[in-house]
């Protein structure tokens, strides 16, 4: 395994973590108090190219390989939490359904413009009464030359404004189908959900399908086939949130080590005890695993090999060492750790959000075991 980077690839991470720095960092707190995602940075991200570095170059992207493109997810998870699901979103993985399943016109009137940031898209799978599989209980009736769409889904990340596209996912008589819904649509409600612990931004959604009307040639793929859509999208988004757990958790472990040299307790720094060094180590040491776990899992997808066990290991190892050095990053600290007024209380509140995005623990366990008993 080789995980070089080309120098295009490296300019570019550094001038993002410049970004994060100098530009997205001062405006995070601001950001999370006011709830919103400002026009003025969205437009700053289309300038950037920042979409479509993964889309292939004849849809108007760069073509880069998921490796090349999480190495810059990683910079970006360590600031302000919505751009970081922007990132996580419309650049890794809501454009590849459209690439493995669609149609040439769909191909055509979707995917340039998710390239240069024109529309947004969003993945409306999760239900309140059911999971995220063969379960779900929305519906899509037959009517004339399209469909009816009747559901509700939550918990789902999307912006009003920019996102124009929804993959809707529907129970049809040949099977769970997937479907693309624009937005607006007749019958398609979107309503915010209360805020949450994390992640504070603009809120997620309730999306409702009130007799929703589809039309035939926006059904994705095969009927029946809507599963494979699904989850073929979650495999990679596991991989893409192992980044995001490893740069937010390398974040917290810098911030722990800027306060270490800087606070001094019986007239030495926090940076000069060992019990301090100690911890330090113990995180710097699992972060670089977990980069290492999600590395390899990045690289079996680029090379078109099965990586759904090293994916599920990737994220579920990701997640738990993003808790402990959170929780050691606190402690080191001390009290005015667990206050507004340093940003490691952002992040720390930040980090739980991760017990949930594409599947906990238990369903990666379960998936993990399912490879190794086989």
């Amino acid at each position: 395994m080789d995980f070089s980077l080309p120098e295009k690839v490296l300019q570019y991470k550094q001038e993002a973590r410049e970004w994060v720095e100098k530009t997205l960092n001062p405006m995070s707190k601001p950001l999370e108090d006011e709830e919103r995602l400002p026009y003025e940075l969205v437009e700053e991200l289309r300038r950037g190219r920042f979409f479509g570095l993964t889309i292939p170059k004849e849809y108007g992207g760069e073509g880069w390989s998921v490796t090349e493109w999480f190495t810059v997810l990683e910079e970006l998870a360590k600031a302000y939490a919505t751009v970081r699901l922007v990132a996580h979103t419309m650049n890794g993985l809501f454009w590849r359904p459209l690439l493995y399943f669609g149609t040439g016109e769909q191909k055509r009137r979707y995917l340039p413009k998710l390239a240069s940031g024109e529309i947004w898209a969003a993945n409306s799978l999760t239900e309140p009464e059911a999971g995220t599989g063969a379960d779900i209980n929305s519906k899509a009736t037959e009517d004339g030359d399209g469909y009816v769409l009747n559901g509700h889904k939550w918990l789902i990340t999307l912006f009003p404004g920019y996102t124009k596209l929804i993959y809707a996912f529907a129970s049809t008589k040949e099977g769970i189908t997937a479907f693309l819904a624009d937005v607006p649509s007749e019958g398609l409600v979107l309503k915010p959900m209360d805020k949450m612990m994390g992640c504070v931004g603009p809120r997620h959604y309730n999306v409702l399908y009130q007799d929703c009307r589809v039309p035939a040639e926006n059904v994705l793929g095969t009927k029946g086939q809507g599963l494979d859509v699904a989850f073929g999208m979650l495999h990679l988004s596991r991989v893409s949130i192992a980044f995001c757990e490893v740069g937010l958790a390398q974040k917290m472990l810098d911030l722990a080590v800027e306060y270490a040299r800087k606070r001094s307790t019986f007239g030495k720094t926090l940076s000069k005890r060992q019990a301090i060094q100690n911890n330090l180590a113990q995180m710097a040491t699992e972060i670089e695993a977990a980069r290492l776990m999600a590395y390899k899992a990045a690289w079996l997808f680029d090379q078109g090999q099965d990586m759904i066990k090293e994916a599920a290991m990737a994220k579920m190892f990701g997640e738990q060492v993003l808790i402990r050095v959170s929780e050691m990053a606190l402690r080191i600290h001390g009290g005015i750790g667990y206050t507004r007024a340093y940003p490691l209380e952002r992040h720390f509140r930040d980090a739980r959000s991760f017990h949930f995005e594409e599947g906990t623990e238990e369903i990666q366990k379960l998936l993990i075991a399912r490879y190794i008993l086989k």
